[in-house]
């Protein structure tokens, strides 16, 4: 009996068998290839999560392969570069850039619209305009699996927003951004009507003021397009369901530009209107409404900033130097009188006088060689007195009587003053 359970236990050539099967060999198991592999090392090293907006198709990726990256907008020219290298992708997508459709993946500035959209801080102003430096692609740290993977030196992680934002919300803001650009203006009212209007579009804010900053200053000299990026901006502030706090940086500095800009038409004089948004148009109607929205923003965050209207305020008082070309000084003077009768009657009263005369002066020394630099002068005088009037008509009598120096201001200004000065009528006269 026990020879027989010693058998059971135990076979010869080194092998261990059981009484439910055949004798294996130990030896011979180990010099056959192993089914599974051993876990290998983990460790830290990097890969591209996205090149220009196009996420290469690497198993690191999340919602890797062809079917993953044709989920997303882009799906199409991302299942077209399936293993291809790095440098392909960013080929193509250098190529892809060069199309005017505008979607949320193609925003260079990922870092600074992340910071604005979530809260966790507020990036540099940058007040010209123009894009910040350029890199190849938001490059990530993730963990790898390879036991021979290089490891890196620091872990940076950064948070690419396009990635959170629905389908829904990234053909909304193309289908917006693709109406205002280039859309009929039938297209042009219902995209400002709808974003005026809709609720649900928050996570959008960072870029549509990028947009519209980056568009305006692209685009100089366009100045019907310009108008309708300004008319963007206006809805955005009236939206009551948005809020601007974090990205007011980056949207006044374009209003501020359209409202004391140079020159804003490839013409100064800028009489006429062009549908096209070619290099003329009306860029003074451009500037009113420019510092109409200005106002309207500094009206609805200036509670919360206290030193906001100031800082603008500060700005457009520049404006009126007298070095300053005339079309500056327009904006200055429109600008300073959409801010309300305090505004004109600390800023605008003073210089009313000596600005008229020296503009009287300008005109009789012209004496018609210059048409454009007389059209300038007389709106730089409409101006004036649209904010002259702003006031006469919020101030009393007494007011009046306190602030303004009639018999003086009436050698300047003549029988223009007259349809200003709001004159008791002989009813409340008897009345009194």
């Amino acid at each position: 009996k026990s020879s027989k359970r010693k058998d059971r236990n135990t076979g010869t050539g080194g092998g261990t068998g059981s009484g439910n099967g055949p004798a294996v060999d130990l030896n011979a198991y180990l010099r056959t290839e192993m089914t599974l592999r051993p876990p290998s090392e983990i460790g830290l090293r990097s890969h591209w999560l996205a090149v220009d907006g196009v996420q290469p198709d690497i198993p690191e990726n999340p919602g890797g392969g062809a079917a993953g990256a044709a989920a997303g907008p882009g799906g199409a020219a991302a299942a077209a570069v399936v293993g291809l290298g790095v440098g392909a992708v960013a080929a193509m997508a250098a190529a892809a850039r060069d199309s005017t459709v505008h979607r949320v993946e193609d925003d260079e500035d990922l870092e600074a619209v992340a910071a604005a959209a979530d809260g966790s801080g507020v990036p540099g102003d940058h007040h010209d305009g123009g894009p910040p430096s350029k890199g190849g692609g938001a490059a990530i740290v993730g963990v790898g699996t390879g036991a021979g993977g290089g490891s890196s030196g620091s872990v940076s992680v950064r948070q690419l927003l396009p990635r959170l934002l629905s389908e829904e919300l990234r053909l909304y803001f193309t289908r917006i951004t693709l109406a205002v650009e280039r859309g009929t203006p039938s297209q042009v009212e219902a995209a400002l009507t709808a974003i005026g209007r809709d609720s649900g579009i928050q996570e959008l804010v960072p870029f549509f003021v990028r947009f519209i900053s980056r568009q305006v200053y692209d685009n100089i000299g366009r100045v019907e397009y310009c108008r309708t990026l300004v008319q963007l901006a206006g809805k955005l502030v009236d939206n009551p369901h948005l809020h601007l706090e974090l990205n007011l940086h980056q949207l006044l500095p374009p209003l501020i530009t359209c409202v004391v800009a140079r020159r804003l038409a490839s013409d100064g004089y800028g009489g006429g209107v062009d549908g096209d948004g070619g290099g003329g148009g009306n860029h003074w109607a451009l500037r009113e409404e420019a510092a109409g929205v200005l106002m309207s923003a500094c009206s609805t965050f200036g509670e919360q900033y206290t030193t906001l209207k100031a800082r603008v305020l500060r700005t457009l008082c520049e404006a009126l130097s007298p070095d300053m070309p005339l079309t500056t000084q327009y904006g200055g003077l429109v600008g300073i009188s959409r801010f309300g009768p305090k505004a004109v009657d600390a800023f605008l009263l003073p210089l009313a006088t000596p600005y008229w005369t020296r503009w009287d002066d300008a005109l009789q020394a012209s004496q018609g060689n210059n048409i454009a630099g007389r059209f300038e002068i007389q709106q730089c005088q409409r101006a004036l007195l649209d904010g002259l009037a702003s006031f006469m008509r919020s101030a009393s009598p007494e007011e009046q009587s306190q602030r303004v120096d009639w018999d003086a201001m009436f050698d300047v200004f003549g029988e223009r003053l007259i349809p200003l000065r709001a004159e008791p009528s002989d009813y409340v006269d008897c009345f009194v």
